[in-house]
């Protein structure tokens, strides 16, 4: 069992502060559950922190350490039950912040370049394979393909040039959105896409309450047991639809990614199949 000073001393090797919190004597949690947070938090004196909080029994464990990458794969895993999942989460400095993220429970991933990887959604490893990336060019942000196109990541966002694709102006239903916001459910700073277009998707309505969305048929039965629910800002949006993007993608946290005039498909990263996806927290 690593001692936290030693976790301590790895996350300063990447230029990173940390802080472990004992939560084994939270009053409104029963005294035998497991518990594991991940925070960032950011304030002015303090500036980026990466804050956990753990049950005694959580044991931590650096299994892997990129220093010129800035890079760490922690692993934190319950002591007393042998048959525990370990959960893993890659901690990092991403362009101009500090950031963490769960590893979906793939089996093996014990390096930073290999949770990188288990971070890729299918589509993006099929087309670096079919592209012919070069393996020391597989974790850059932006990966010439053999056809001379990139692949691009900005944040959890990925971006895969279809060279091919043209959206069916014969149809009066096709709309280019500009300008338009991208995000993981409703939370955290939007990514903003010059221009977009979306196909097929499932209609939901998002409110504050209900950031990553409900069915008309859900909605329709939040309403009836609470009225007051009808005037909680419900918008209309489309869940799980395909995007292709072209021009600038923005983000107040990230560096620019021009797409030029080529269109491609949205895909994010599969931090939310990961088990443990709830226990990462950015606090501002």
């Amino acid at each position: 069992m690593a001692t936290i000073e030693t976790i301590e001393k790895k996350f300063s090797q990447i230029g990173a502060k940390l802080v472990v919190e004992d939560a084994s004597k939270d009053r409104w949690r029963p005294e035998r559950e497991k518990f594991f947070t991940i925070d960032i938090s950011r304030s002015r004196k303090e500036g980026e922190v990466f804050r956990i909080r753990k049950s005694e029994d959580m044991d931590l464990q650096v299994l892997d350490l990129q220093k010129d990458d800035r890079h760490l794969l922690l692993m934190a895993k319950e002591t007393e039950n042998a048959r525990a999942v370990p959960q893993k989460y890659l901690c990092g400095h991403d362009e101009r912040h500090w950031f963490t993220c769960a590893i979906p429970e793939v089996r093996g991933v014990s390096t930073v370049n290999g949770a990188k990887q288990a971070l890729k959604p299918k589509e993006v490893v099929e087309a670096e394979i079919k592209g012919g990336i070069r393996p020391k060019d597989l974790h850059k942000r932006h990966r010439r393909l053999r056809s001379g196109k990139k692949i691009h990541r900005q944040g959890e966002f990925m971006f895969i040039p279809q060279p091919e694709f043209k959206p069916d102006t014969s149809k009066f239903t096709t709309i280019v959105l500009r300008n338009e916001p991208m995000r993981r459910g409703r939370s955290g700073n939007a990514h903003f896409a010059e221009y977009l277009f979306r196909m097929g998707g499932e209609d939901v309505l998002v409110c504050s309450r209900y950031p990553n969305g409900v069915t008309p048929s859900e909605h329709k039965k939040i309403c009836e047991k609470d009225p007051l629910a009808k005037i909680w800002r419900w918008q209309r949006m489309k869940a799980n639809a395909t995007a292709y993007v072209k021009g600038k993608i923005t983000h107040i946290e990230h560096s620019t990614v021009d797409l030029g005039d080529v269109w491609h498909l949205v895909t994010l990263n599969t931090e939310d199949k990961a088990i443990n996806f709830g226990n990462v927290r950015f606090l501002d």
